[in-house]
């Protein structure tokens, strides 16, 4: 944060610029715009992130280029197919344009995820599946992928209209994602992705009840919450995703005006005709609607088919799910809990009171199991060096105590089940090649018993001990279906007890002889029970928002209901549950909540086996895309950007000019990330920097050239990130005078060394904290000249500690010294708040803060600024610097408070800006730092770009 200060006798310059009153609304927007044009040049791209033995394959056609590693290859036949096929389908097309993309399979991260980036111009999809079907669907999980962001490779191909193309020719790949986003919304770009998936196949999240139960259970309870709070959700209030809204909205448009409602709509708003709000006057004008009035008759045709009936408004004061509730005793339960003010951890509950165990810990899951007084789950970890492989292990918790051990190591397990006895664990393991392994494994040290294989395309989920030689599992086919099985691990042998269903089928319990399971077959997600003496099944719900993880003990049923909430845990005696027995053939075809606009199953085309070679890292290393300006007062820069398709290589050709010394510069910044350590380089020259000096101005042209390296690690697992950085910069600087002291001032020569350490150590947060309850961070910076005087050492440190509810204490801590004789490096120590920054000798300082939610607002104006919470700060510094001459040296003490406002702007760009107010308990050192002054600064976000 950049910070912008204010006296009440007037205004002056101090280390952080100050910038007067007249100008902060101007500079404030132009930062907004700027960092609108950085954010989406920005991608989720990871710099590096797999090993350089890496050995890539392609796929390259004219209209797909596929990159993968071994294992993946199937898939990436299977990827490349769909593409193609939606490539040459009209049907539902948004226009005519087809450029080529490049997508990047990466099948060794455990975190599924996808995305297509402008700038540079690619997709990437990690190809491991999540282990709920209920959030993921059925659908082969690389299938969904190909079909989902192939439509944002639509959307991007034809989003280039009108003035768009002109921001492209301005900036470039970055200047198209800016104009995309500023005239068609995050809602229709993900909605129209999912009714993609949706449309064009039997599957796709708009048909799965969890994905409904969203908007389901806001109108059921009465929730009618404005525009923006519903376009940027809230921390204080479960609101549905800009994925959820966008479907409805989407799905509604093609239903009430037809297949090329959304093409002419886009094709308008893209071009920007009507300038301002171009989408909302798109849609008025193809629709005959205003926006508004779309929006609500959306609404109330999915209201009308939904049914008037109205539930129970949930008591929870905070957003909280329950997970997989598992009965211990007639009148106790353990379970995991989450909620918008706590981390998931695991909690004990009696008639009397709920007690908490422990932290769960980072995982990809809810799923855990409990018997005996030991609880199973899985636990996230990451490779040290590469941040595309990561890992999903088995970790045991004693339910007593809380002691952990991590039973299995860099491997990827799902869904643990412990066995009766305790002895055996069952569980999924995923390997490179995508297949699926049930594997029973020894609770004691983890090795391997027993594994059963599936073939090709065929999928293990949620597997359950019925008794120690049966399991109780889900397979998903490759034709998006799923079915329940009984398996005796001793004859190798499977029983089939639900037949497959285009429904999803799973989280199984067993109580006795009876096995408790969702599905969806209803057009929701309701419980049921099946006999495994006569292979009978009861349904036990009916309601319009889904129901989960249900188990039995002592005559009561437990599972948690979709609310508007959260997951609320219900109990119910099994005997007052619905028990409606309904036949195997129900489950053959499962009912939907709402009508699907123009469905055309693409899955049946038969798979292309396309011709392979191999993919090169060293390909396209250089790659413009986009040219940007940035400010940053008093600099102006214009860059010319360029990144490898594996992001291995990225370089900055720049421009900068310096206001305030008339100087022009130009340079050249590059960092290649595809060995251990990340080496970095960079030069630039400036000419024309003019200084006052002995009642003339000096003017001084400069080079300066730099190369270093740096190694990130990351040792992410149990309960806490653990991040790790260091690395070194040699830098060379000659700086050579000309005009009028050209001839008496001597060019000089310097160069120095920067060794750094940075170090970060903290729990994940939870919605509404506003810093991590516990966690520590640390920077550490050497400066010195290779030959000569001149040094510079600085510290900064940040200890986060426990407060009550929502509140953060942090305590920081900076420690700066540089050479006495010689003062060749810039200032980096921040004074106490109030004073301004003196480059003393040796400084060190010490602060408290203590920050506090104020109130969660959720109000917003225009479609342009949302404020989702107003935060305070109150803080005591004390400074203490050291100078030479001993004449100077003295205490700073302030004591202040901030108020911060995190908002979003445009809808989603999260910007967090305030204003301090820092009284002044001590004299300082220059004019205006006085006893008892007190000062009022505006805190701008500047440095919004995470390094």
């Amino acid at each position: 944060m950049q910070e912008v200060r204010h006296k009440a006798q007037g205004t002056r310059n101090n280390k952080q610029k100050t910038i007067n009153a007249y100008l902060f609304p101007m500079k404030f927007c132009y930062l907004i715009f700027t960092f609108t044009l950085l954010t989406f040049t920005v991608t989720a791209q990871q710099f590096g992130g797999f090993p350089p033995s890496t050995k890539w394959k392609q796929i390259n056609t004219d209209t797909t280029r596929i990159i993968y590693a071994p294992g993946a290859g199937q898939q990436a036949d299977r990827i490349a197919t769909l593409i193609h096929k939606m490539a040459a389908d009209t049907f539902l097309h948004l226009g005519n344009r087809l450029k080529k993309i490049t997508v990047v399979l990466q099948n060794r991260t455990t975190l599924a995820n996808g995305y297509v980036a402008l700038a540079p111009y690619r997709s990437e999809y990690f190809l491991v599946p999540g282990s709920n079907v209920f959030d993921f669907g059925n659908l082969p999980w690389y299938e969904n992928l190909a079909i989902h962001e192939y439509r944002h490779v639509q959307q991007y191909n034809n989003f280039y209209n009108g003035l768009t193309k002109g921001f492209y020719y301005l900036f470039g790949e970055g200047g198209q994602a800016l104009a995309n986003a500023l005239t068609v919304p995050d809602w229709f770009f993900e909605g129209d992705a999912v009714h993609a998936e949706t449309a064009l196949t039997t599957q796709g999240r708009g048909r799965l009840p969890l994905f409904l139960s969203g908007y389901n259970s806001l109108w059921l309870e009465g929730k009618n919450y404005n525009w923006m709070k519903l376009r940027n959700g809230s921390m204080k209030h479960y609101v549905p995703s800009h994925y959820h809204l966008g479907y409805l909205l989407t799905n509604y448009g093609y239903l009430e005006y037809g297949k090329d409602f959304w093409q002419k709509v886009t094709q308008d708003a893209s071009a920007f005709k009507g300038l301002f709000y171009p989408f909302q006057k798109a849609v008025q004008k193809h629709s005959g609607v205003d926006y508004k009035t779309f929006r609500r008759n959306a609404f109330d045709f999915y209201k009308k088919q939904l049914g008037e009936e109205k539930t129970e408004v949930s008591k929870t004061k905070t957003v909280t799910n329950i997970y997989f509730p598992q009965a211990i005793t007639a009148d106790s339960l353990i379970y995991l809990k989450t909620a918008y003010n706590k981390l998931p951890a695991f909690y004990f509950k009696n008639k009397t009171a709920e007690t908490k165990i422990a932290l769960r810990g980072i995982s990809s899951e809810e799923w855990f199991s409990y018997k005996n007084g030991s609880i199973a789950y899985t636990t996230y970890s990451t490779h040290p060096r590469w941040s595309l492989i990561d890992y999903s292990d088995i970790m045991l918790m004693d339910a007593g105590t809380g002691a952990k051990r991590k039973l299995t190591k860099k491997q990827r397990y799902y869904t643990p089940d412990l066995s009766p006895s305790g002895k055996k664990i069952v569980a999924v393991n995923i390997n490179d090649s995508l297949t699926t392994q049930l594997q029973i494994l020894s609770s004691n040290d983890g090795s391997v018993l027993q594994q059963f294989s599936l073939p090709y395309g065929q999928y293990y989920f949620n597997p359950r001990f019925v008794d120690e030689e049966r399991i109780v599992f889900s397979i998903r086919n490759a034709a998006a279906k799923m079915n329940l099985n009984l398996l005796d691990v001793q004859s190798d042998k499977s029983v089939e007890l639900i037949p497959f269903s285009a429904a999803s089928i799973g989280l199984p319990s067993v109580s006795g002889d009876t096995v408790f399971f969702t599905a969806g077959i209803t057009g929701n997600d309701e419980l049921f029970a099946l006999s495994l003496r006569d292979k009978k099944v009861h349904q036990l719900t009916k309601t319009k928002t889904g129901n989960y993880y249900a188990t039995a003990n002592a005559g009561s049923v437990y599972w948690s209901k979709f609310t508007n909430n959260g997951l609320q845990l219900q109990s119910e005696a099994a005997k007052n549950l619905l028990w409606k027995e309904i036949s195997q053939n129900d489950f053959i075809k499962a009912l939907e909540q709402y009508p699907v606009a123009a469905p055309n199953n693409i899955l049946p085309v038969g798979t292309q086996r396309f011709s392979e070679k191999r993919y090169s890292q060293s390909s396209r290393l250089l790659n413009f895309h986009s040219w940007q300006p940035n400010y940053s007062d008093p600099e102006f820069t214009f860059s010319l950007l360029s990144d490898n398709i594996l992001n291995t290589f990225s370089n900055e050709l720049f421009y900068r000019y310096n206001q305030n010394e008339t100087s022009h510069g130009a340079g050249w910044n590059t960092a290649y990330s595809a060995l251990f350590p990340v080496l970095t380089a960079g030069v630039e020259y400036t000419a024309g920097r003019d200084f006052p000096f002995r009642n003339n101005t000096l003017t001084l042209n400069q080079v300066e050239a730099r190369g270093g390296y740096y190694i990130p690690l990351n040792f992410t697992q149990g309960n806490s990130y653990k991040l790790l950085r260091f690395g070194n910069n040699y830098v060379f600087n000659k700086v050579m005078p000309t005009g009028f002291f050209k001839d008496s001032i001597q060019s000089q020569n310097s160069s120095y060394l920067h060794h750094f350490v940075n170090w970060s150590h903290y729990l994940p947060t939870a919605v509404q904290h506003i810093y991590p309850k516990l966690g520590w961070s640390s920077t550490f910076n050497h400066r010195h000249i290779v030959s000569g005087n001149g040094y510079q050492f600085f510290a900064n440190s940040f200890l986060y500690l426990p407060s009550i509810a929502n509140h953060s204490f942090v305590l920081n801590g900076s420690f700066q010294q540089r050479d006495t004789t010689s003062i060749v490096f810039s200032n980096r120590f921040a004074n106490a708040r109030g004073f301004q920054d003196y480059n003393l000798s040796r400084m060190w300082k010490v602060g408290a803060n203590y920050h506090f939610p104020i109130v969660y607002p959720d109000l917003g104006a225009a479609n342009i600024l949302y404020v989702q919470r107003v935060r305070g700060n109150l803080f005591y510094d004390f400074a203490r610097a050291y100078s030479n001459d001993k004449l100077r040296s003295r205490d700073f003490k302030s004591v202040g408070g901030e108020m911060y406002f995190d908002t979003k702007w445009w809808n989603q760009l999260p910007v967090t800006f305030g204003f301090r107010v820092s009284h002044l308990l001590t004299q300082g050192l220059l004019a205006g730092d006085n006893k008892g002054t007190t000062y009022f600064e505006f805190i701008l976000p500047v440095n919004l770009i995470p390094n």
